[in-house]
Protein backbone atom coordinates (compact mmCIF):
# COMPACT_ATOMS: atom_id res chain seq x y z
CA UNK A 1 0.00 0.00 0.00
CA UNK A 2 1.52 3.55 -1.17
CA UNK A 3 2.27 5.90 1.51
CA UNK A 4 1.24 9.76 1.91
CA UNK A 5 2.30 11.48 4.45
CA UNK A 6 0.88 14.77 5.35
CA UNK A 7 3.56 17.64 7.18
CA UNK A 8 0.96 20.24 8.74
CA UNK A 9 0.37 22.88 11.44
CA UNK A 10 -0.05 21.22 15.10
CA UNK A 11 -2.71 23.84 14.73
CA UNK A 12 -4.23 21.85 11.33
CA UNK A 13 -4.98 18.54 13.02
CA UNK A 14 -8.48 18.67 12.11
CA UNK A 15 -7.98 18.90 8.44
CA UNK A 16 -5.29 17.27 7.89
CA UNK A 17 -7.45 14.37 9.66
CA UNK A 18 -10.65 15.09 7.23
CA UNK A 19 -7.63 15.05 4.27
CA UNK A 20 -6.45 12.14 5.38
CA UNK A 21 -9.42 10.35 5.96
CA UNK A 22 -10.85 10.89 2.22
CA UNK A 23 -7.30 9.75 0.91
CA UNK A 24 -7.75 6.30 2.48
CA UNK A 25 -10.50 5.79 0.51
CA UNK A 26 -8.03 5.33 -2.33
CA UNK A 27 -6.33 2.66 -0.51
CA UNK A 28 -3.70 4.99 0.61
CA UNK A 29 -2.08 4.74 4.21
CA UNK A 30 -2.05 8.43 5.34
CA UNK A 31 0.28 8.83 7.78
CA UNK A 32 -0.17 12.39 10.06
CA UNK A 33 0.35 14.16 13.69
CA UNK A 34 4.61 13.10 13.10
CA UNK A 35 7.25 15.57 14.32
CA UNK A 36 11.12 15.93 13.93
CA UNK A 37 12.84 12.45 13.30
CA UNK A 38 9.66 10.51 12.93
CA UNK A 39 8.35 12.81 10.26
CA UNK A 40 11.73 12.80 8.70
CA UNK A 41 11.63 8.91 8.80
CA UNK A 42 7.61 8.72 7.51
CA UNK A 43 8.59 11.21 4.60
CA UNK A 44 12.10 8.84 3.42
CA UNK A 45 9.74 6.02 2.73
CA UNK A 46 6.61 7.93 1.67
CA UNK A 47 5.54 7.98 -2.17
CA UNK A 48 3.75 11.07 -1.71
CA UNK A 49 4.50 13.97 1.15
CA UNK A 50 1.30 16.52 1.27
CA UNK A 51 2.73 19.91 2.71
CA UNK A 52 -0.81 21.20 3.84
CA UNK A 53 0.05 25.26 3.90
CA UNK A 54 -2.45 27.90 6.40
CA UNK A 55 -1.84 30.97 7.70
CA UNK A 56 -0.12 28.77 10.56
CA UNK A 57 1.55 26.77 8.96
CA UNK A 58 3.42 28.96 6.27
CA UNK A 59 5.01 31.00 8.81
CA UNK A 60 6.83 27.94 10.73
CA UNK A 61 10.40 27.50 9.48
CA UNK A 62 10.63 23.86 11.07
CA UNK A 63 7.20 22.95 8.44
CA UNK A 64 8.80 24.93 5.69
CA UNK A 65 12.14 22.81 6.37
CA UNK A 66 10.47 19.79 6.69
CA UNK A 67 9.20 19.86 3.17
CA UNK A 68 12.30 21.24 2.26
CA UNK A 69 13.85 18.43 2.76
CA UNK A 70 11.13 16.12 1.66
CA UNK A 71 12.22 16.84 -2.09
CA UNK A 72 14.60 14.09 -2.79
CA UNK A 73 12.67 11.81 -0.76
CA UNK A 74 9.22 11.87 -1.95
CA UNK A 75 7.26 13.39 -4.64
CA UNK A 76 5.68 16.64 -2.82
CA UNK A 77 2.61 18.23 -3.62
CA UNK A 78 1.45 21.42 -1.86
CA UNK A 79 -2.05 22.47 -0.98
CA UNK A 80 -3.65 25.16 0.85
CA UNK A 81 -6.04 26.26 2.92
CA UNK A 82 -7.75 29.71 4.01
CA UNK A 83 -6.00 31.14 0.75
CA UNK A 84 -2.99 30.45 2.32
CA UNK A 85 0.14 31.22 -0.17
CA UNK A 86 3.04 28.34 0.26
CA UNK A 87 5.95 30.00 1.67
CA UNK A 88 8.16 31.86 -0.44
CA UNK A 89 10.45 29.18 -1.38
CA UNK A 90 8.01 26.79 -2.76
CA UNK A 91 5.93 29.59 -4.60
CA UNK A 92 7.04 28.73 -8.33
CA UNK A 93 5.70 25.24 -7.72
CA UNK A 94 1.93 24.25 -8.07
CA UNK A 95 -0.82 24.68 -5.12
CA UNK A 96 -4.34 23.55 -5.04
CA UNK A 97 -6.35 25.34 -3.26
CA UNK A 98 -8.56 23.56 -0.75
CA UNK A 99 -10.34 27.19 0.69
CA UNK A 100 -14.06 26.05 0.76
CA UNK A 101 -13.69 22.13 1.01
CA UNK A 102 -15.86 20.18 3.07
CA UNK A 103 -14.81 17.13 2.38
CA UNK A 104 -17.13 16.97 -0.82
CA UNK A 105 -16.37 14.45 -3.17
CA UNK A 106 -17.36 16.44 -6.49
CA UNK A 107 -15.27 19.58 -4.73
CA UNK A 108 -12.75 20.53 -7.99
CA UNK A 109 -9.65 21.14 -6.19
CA UNK A 110 -10.16 18.30 -3.82
CA UNK A 111 -10.48 15.96 -7.28
CA UNK A 112 -7.43 17.59 -8.25
CA UNK A 113 -5.18 17.05 -5.30
CA UNK A 114 -6.86 13.25 -5.20
CA UNK A 115 -5.85 12.84 -8.66
CA UNK A 116 -1.99 14.16 -8.05
CA UNK A 117 -1.78 12.17 -5.53
CA UNK A 118 -3.14 8.88 -6.54
CA UNK A 119 -0.61 9.29 -9.66
CA UNK A 120 2.27 10.05 -7.99
CA UNK A 121 1.50 7.35 -5.37
CA UNK A 122 1.06 5.02 -8.46
CA UNK A 123 -2.05 3.86 -7.00
CA UNK A 124 -5.86 3.56 -8.91
CA UNK A 125 -7.57 6.89 -8.95
CA UNK A 126 -10.58 7.81 -6.87
CA UNK A 127 -13.81 6.67 -8.84
CA UNK A 128 -15.66 9.67 -9.81
CA UNK A 129 -18.29 11.25 -7.41
CA UNK A 130 -21.61 9.79 -6.92
CA UNK A 131 -24.23 12.05 -8.35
Amino acid sequence: MATVVVVHAAEDTLPARALAEKLRQAQLSVMIEKQGEELREAVRSAAVTIALWSPRSNTQPALVDEVAAARGKSAVVHASMQSAPAPEQFRSEPVVNLTGWRGEDDFPAWRELAQLVTSKAGVAPLPPPTQ
